[in-house]
C-alpha cells in the first residue's frame, strides 16, 4: 500500500502531518517523542499497526487493541507528559484490510500549554517536526515557548540599564504629534515625556524588585539604534522595492540599518508606508461626495504591517521584512504563530506576542480591533477579487510570511503562459487542476494547505488531484508528506508527443532502449551510473520513448522505473 492509498482509506491531504508506527502489542517508545513534536508543531495523526519499508506502508495490525488503548491512557495521564491535550474522540480504531490500526489525533497544543515535553525536563524533552521527523529542540525554542505562554508578552521586559538616555527625542517627539492629533484632549498630551512613555507602558517598574527602566517595547519602539543593537544584536529590519528587479538590479529602493537612521520600529513604520502605497492602482470612492483615497486595501496594508511588527519575536533571531514585489506584497517576522492558521483567517481570536507594542500602535490609529485585523485584509482582497492572501508558518526556520498577491486567482494572461508550455493537453485539465497550475505558476509553487486556502475541495481530493498532475508530468514534487511542494514542470515542452518512426532513433535514445531491453528496466541512478545520463537528460530520453510508444513508466516518487510499453504487472523479469 502506498500512502496516497493510505490518505484515501483515512480520507486525509497529504497536508496533515501523518506518523505510522509498528505496534503489535504495546505502545512504541517513540510515540511520546511524536506526541510532543507534534503538539508543539502544527498537530498530526499517529497510526498504529503500520509499519513503513523502503517508502511502502505495510499494514502490521495491532494485535491486542485493548491493551495497547488502556497503556496508552495510562502513560498519557501518568509522569511521562506534562500535559495530556487528548479527548477521548482523539483516538480510534480502524479496521484497514481486516487488520486493526489505532488512530491517534494530536491536535497543535494551545499557546499556553507548550511547551508539551516528557521526562520531567522541557530542555531535554521537548520536540517538533520537521519534514524528516521529530527533532530535539534546543534551548532557545523551549525557551520561544515559555515566553509565548505568558500574558504578560514577550515585550514588557524590563531592560537593566537602560533609561530615558537610549529614547532618540526626535522619534518620541513625531509620536507624541501624531498621538496628540488623533487624541486631541487626551490627559495625556500634558505629560512630561517620560510619564508619558510610563503610562504606554514603555517605562515599567517591578514591584517586588523596585527596578525600574524601559521595556523592550519602549526600546524597540523609539530607542536609539545604536541602544537597541547593544541590547538586540540580532535583531534586524529590512524594506525593499524590488517591483523592477531584473538580474542586474536586485531592488530600486531599500531601507535597512545602515548608520542613515535611528532604526527603531516606529520609524521603520513611517518611513516604509507611504512606500507601499505609492501609485497603489486601486480605485478610489465617493462618500458624502467626497472623494475617499484611503481604501480598504491601503488599510489591510497598514494591517499587515502592524501585524508583522505586534507579532514578531525580538528576543529570536530573524529580520523583520517587508518587500513590494511588481505583483505582491510579502511581509514576514521572527517567531512561530500562537494560533492556528484557522483561527488567524475566521479572526477574532488575536494572540499578540507584544501587547504593549500593539497598544503603542492603537493609541495613535494604527491596527484594527482585537481579533478583526486579519478579516479586514481578507475582505479588501476579497473586494478586489485577488487571490486570497497566503500565510506560512515555517517552524523550523522561525519565520511567518504573508504573501498579499495583488492578482486575480486565474489570470487570463497567466492561462495564456501556461497553454504554450503545455499545448493542447492544457485543454484536458478540470477546474481544479488549472487552479493548482495556476496556482504553482504565479506563486512559484503550491501545496496541498495552499490549494485549502483558496478552493472548497477536501484535502484527499486535493492530494488526487496533485498526484494526478505529477503522473501527467504538468507538475514536478519534491518533498515528503506534508511538506511536500509541487512546482511547474519547466521541461514539459520537450515532452511533447513526436511523430517520430523506429527507424529516426539514434544516438541517445537507442542507448538508453538498448539498456532497458537488456536490463530490463532503468531508472534515475541506473541510467546515470550505467549511461552516464543526469537527472534531467535521463527524464527527457524517456519521455520522448514514451511519447513514440516504445516504453512506459510505472511506480511514483523514488520507485519510478521505465520499462518496455509491453511489460505486464506481473512480469516476473523486474
Amino acid at each position: 500500500m502506498n500512502t496516497l492509498q493510505l490518505l484515501d482509506i483515512l480520507k486525509l491531504g497529504e497536508s496533515e502531518d501523518l506518523e505510522c508506527k509498528k505496534s503489535k502489542n504495546e505502545v512504541p517508545k517513540s510515540l511520546w517523542d511524536t506526541y510532543s513534536a507534534m503538539a508543539n508543531t502544527n498537530g498530526g495523526i499517529i497510526l498504529l499497526g503500520i509499519d513503513e519499508v523502503d517508502n511502502e506502508l505495510i499494514i502490521t495490525g495491532v494485535e491486542n487493541v485493548d491493551k495497547v488503548i488502556k497503556d496508552f491512557w495510562s502513560t498519557l495521564n501518568g509522569e511521562k507528559v506534562n500535559k495530556n491535550i487528548l479527548k477521548n474522540e482523539d483516538l480510534e480504531v480502524i479496521d484497514i484490510d481486516n487488520k486493526s490500526v489505532i488512530k491517534i489525533n494530536i491536535p497543535r497544543a494551545y499557546y499556553k500549554d507548550k511547551p508539551i515535553f516528557i521526562n520531567g525536563n522541557p530542555y531535554k524533552g521537548t520536540y517538533k517536526r520537521n519534514y524528516e521527523g521529530d527533532y530535539k529542540c534546543h534551548e532557545d525554542e523551549v525557551n520561544a515557548m515559555i515566553r509565548d505562554a505568558s500574558e504578560q508578552g514577550g515585550d514588557s521586559i524590563i531592560l537593566e540599564g537602560y533609561d530615558m538616555y537610549d529614547i532618540d527625542a526626535n522619534t518620541l517627539k513625531r509620536y507624541r504629534n501624531r498621538f496628540s492629533v488623533v487624541n486631541p484632549d487626551h490627559i495625556w498630551n500634558e505629560l512630561s515625556d517620560e510619564d508619558f512613555l510610563r503610562q504606554l507602558g514603555a517605562i515599567s517598574k517591578n514591584r517586588s524588585t523596585k527596578q525600574e527602566g524601559l521595556t523592550l517595547a519602549g526600546l524597540l519602539m523609539f530607542g536609539k539604534g545604536l541602544s537597541i543593537r547593544e541590547a538586540y544584536p540580532y535583531i534586524n529590519i529590512d524594506f525593499r522595492d524590488e517591483r523592477d528587479s531584473n538580474e542586474e538590479v536586485r531592488y530600486n529602493d531599500r531601507i535597512t540599518i545602515d548608520g542613515t537612521w535611528e532604526n527603531n520600529l516606529y520609524n521603520f513604520y513611517t518611513m516604509v508606508i507611504p512606500k507601499l502605497t505609492e501609485g497603489l492602482k486601486v480605485p478610489f470612492y465617493m462618500e458624502n461626495l467626497t472623494r475617499i483615497d484611503d481604501t480598504l486595501v491601503h488599510k489591510a496594508l497598514r494591517e499587515a504591517f502592524v501585524n508583522a511588527i505586534v507579532h514578531g519575536d525580538y528576543n529570536s533571531q530573524g529580520t523583520l521584512k517587508v518587500i513590494r514585489y511588481k505583483d505582491h506584497y510579502e511581509f514576514s517576522n521572527a517567531g512561530n504563530l500562537k494560533i492556528s492558521k484557522e483561527d488567524i483567517f475566521s479572526g477574532g481570536n488575536s494572540k499578540s506576542r507584544n501587547p504593549k507594542i500593539q497598544t503603542i500602535l492603537r493609541l495613535i490609529g494604527l491596527g484594527e480591533n482585537i481579533g478583526s485585523g486579519f478579516p479586514t485584509i481578507l475582505k479588501a482582497w476579497n473586494q478586489q477579487h485577488w487571490r486570497l492572501p497566503q500565510l506560512e508558518e515555517n517552524t523550523n526556520l522561525n519565520i511567518v510570511t504573508l504573501n498579499l498577491w495583488m492578482v486575480s486567482l486565474i489570470p487570463q494572461e497567466c492561462i495564456i503562459k501556461i497553454k504554450e508550455l503545455y499545448g493542447k493537453k492544457f485543454d484536458s485539465l478540470d477546474e481544479l487542476e488549472i487552479l493548482a497550475i495556476v496556482t504553482a505558476y504565479l506563486e512559484g509553487r503550491v501545496t496541498n494547505s495552499r490549494l485549502q486556502t483558496i478552493c472548497n475541495n477536501h484535502p484527499n481530493d486535493i492530494t488526487k488531484i496533485l498526484y494526478g498532475l505529477v503522473q501527467k508530468e504538468f507538475l514536478v514534487e519534491e518533498g515528503y508528506g506534508r511538506g511536500k511542494i509541487y512546482h511547474i514542470n519547466k521541461n514539459y515542452n520537450e515532452t511533447e508527443d513526436a511523430n517520430i518512426d523506429l527507424d529516426s532513433i539514434t544516438g541517445d535514445e537507442k542507448k538508453l532502449l538498448d539498456f532497458i531491453v537488456t536490463n530490463g528496466y532503468t531508472n534515475r541512478s541506473l541510467s546515470e551510473i550505467h549511461l552516464g545520463f543526469d537527472k534531467n537528460k535521463n527524464l527527457r530520453l524517456c519521455n520522448k520513448l514514451i511519447n513514440k510508444g516504445l516504453i512506459k513508466k510505472i511506480g511514483t516518487s523514488n520507485k519510478v522505473r521505465y520499462v518496455l510499453s509491453n511489460y505486464k504487472e506481473d512480469d516476473a523479469s523486474l
